[in-house]
């Protein structure tokens, strides 16, 4: 081979990784758009209900979950660990305002399509945040195989508490408390 065809398979070379790079870049910003369009599709489909009447725009569950989808639209530049975290933040003061029982309430009293478009709101905001959070997804893949970890042990003989152990420990602490049976106490919650 000469100089000439060396220095020619090295330009390629280099031209070959530059577009690699180039097109991994444009399949990642392409990645982020899809996420950040899936939360454009959920508030499109809360103004949708509330434009076909299926939803009041007055209510409570609209004001809350409009003014959410719009936060975590504008984080979604740069969803990171820390900034799902300051947009879960101005989110909670928002629902702060509005009383979380009440909602809670609203969105149980709500219409399936409502609830199911909350559902996925929900789903759009955790799976941007799973694939923009490399910390996240290390802490999901440890906790899966803590989980698995605690059940194993757990179906070991030697730790397990047979029930009526249990229960009879729980009696016997609530007796000298003068708490009452567990059935009384129960009862009271």
């Amino acid at each position: 081979m000469t100089g000439q065809q060396i220095g020619l398979l090295i330009t390629q070379f280099g031209l070959s990784l530059i577009t690699i790079v180039y097109l991994g870049v444009l399949h990642l910003r392409s990645r982020e758009a899809r996420h950040k369009y899936r939360l454009y599709a959920c508030r499109d489909r809360l103004v949708y209900l509330v434009a076909s009447g299926e939803l009041s725009e007055t209510s409570m569950v609209f004001k809350v979950f409009y003014r959410a989808m719009n936060s975590y639209i504008t984080a979604l530049d740069s969803l990171t660990l820390v900034s799902f975290i300051q947009a879960s933040m101005a989110v909670k003061k928002e629902l702060e305002k509005e009383h979380q029982e009440r909602l809670a309430e609203a969105i149980q009293r709500a219409t399936p399509e409502v609830q199911q478009a909350i559902q996925d709101f929900f789903r759009a905001v955790m799976d941007a945040l799973r694939y923009n959070s490399p910390m996240l997804n290390l802490i999901l893949v440890v906790a899966h195989h803590c989980t698995r970890a605690f059940s194993y042990i757990r179906k070991m003989r030697k730790f397990k508490v047979p029930v009526y152990d249990a229960y009879r420990f729980y009696e016997n602490f609530n007796g000298k408390l003068g708490l009452g049976s567990l059935s009384a106490h129960s009862m009271a919650l």
